[in-house]
């Protein structure tokens, strides 16, 4: 885990937009192929769902500059009672865009706020409890993770997504 310095951020009243990793979303091949392993064991719209906000305001674009000079950002809010379930990031989008090997990117993937009972974060089969907000884990492509919120608040994180030799936040 890296500490990054976390100025006051705008994120509670973004204007979200309900996703969950179920349903099909015509995006990459592999994404879409865990997906199908998720309804296959009993995943649902009803327990993976989250919100996600990728038109966040200049507070959020101008911290993000401080960590890379070409990145994509969306903030999640998990709601109580979901759960992300384990996958891996294949970056294929921001790859695509920004002409870059996939294997070249990472997502830094920020805790808003501190840690609440019940609150979950898991990378490679290892357990993050008791953040404090501005911790981070860094997640390569391939690396397998998982999300769950089984408190009773609403869970916030931030992804920003870059260059893994560009990056300059810790």
């Amino acid at each position: 885990m890296v500490k990054i310095s976390l100025p006051q951020l705008n994120y509670k009243k973004l204007s979200w937009i309900s996703e969950d990793n179920v349903s099909s979303q015509g995006r990459s091949k592999e994404f879409e192929e865990q997906n199908e392993i998720y309804r296959r064991i009993g995943y649902n719209k009803d327990n993976c769902r989250y919100l996600r906000a990728f038109e966040v305001g200049e507070d959020i674009h101008n911290f993000c500059k401080t960590l890379f000079p070409r990145y994509s950002v969306g903030v999640m809010k998990q709601p109580p009672g979901q759960t992300l379930p384990s996958h891996e990031d294949t970056f294929y989008k921001f790859a695509e865009v920004n002409n870059v090997d996939p294997y070249a990117c990472c997502r830094v993937n920020i805790f808003l706020e501190d840690w609440q009972s019940g609150h979950y974060f898991e990378i490679n089969q290892k357990s993050v409890l008791h953040w404090n907000a501005g911790d981070a884990i860094i997640i390569k492509r391939d690396e397998p993770h998982l999300s769950g919120n089984m408190g009773m608040t609403d869970k916030y994180t931030m992804q920003v997504t870059g260059v893994i030799d560009e990056f300059t936040g810790c």
